[in-house]
């Protein structure tokens, strides 16, 4: 199956900062999910059912503030990024849950065009990431627990 792309609707998740997290239940298929700061990023899930994923939100540095990525955590012992490392663990204790706020949707609705600007920019670098990087920016259907 072929993730969704820039002709997708968007739905809004939420927004987080640092020691956030947030759920999101997803139907089970494959999806592009997309951060978004100064930049676009994106990330491919291809999910089961009845399965929880997680991904990492990582800062890098900006231009004029932070940008952000999507990094799949894997459910690999081996992977830089794993359900079972130790830092996994740390992240998850350290992280407090947010819900999507009044706020947040207001936020969302006055930003919505430049959003989708944003998604539409980034989306054409996306489509031209090789195969190989794609693939790193992939959540497997078995990195589900």
């Amino acid at each position: 199956m072929k993730p969704p792309t820039h002709d997708s609707a968007d739905q809004f998740i939420g927004i987080v900062s640092s020691k956030d997290k947030i759920g999101y239940q997803a139907e089970p298929g494959d999806h592009l999910f997309m951060v978004i700061a100064e930049n676009a990023d994106f990330m491919i899930a291809h999910l089961d059912a009845g399965k929880t994923y997680y991904a990492l939100i990582k800062p890098r540095v900006g231009v004029w503030k932070a940008r952000f990525s999507l990094i799949p955590i894997h459910n690999d012992a081996g992977a830089q990024y794993s359900t079972r490392s130790e830092d996994f663990a740390k992240w998850m204790s350290a992280t407090s849950w947010v819900s999507v706020t009044p706020q947040a949707e207001q936020w969302y609705t006055e930003h919505a065009a430049d959003i989708r600007a944003k998604k539409l920019d980034y989306m054409q670098k996306w489509d031209k990431a090789s195969a190989q990087q794609k693939e790193e920016l992939t959540l497997k259907a078995d990195d589900g627990q």
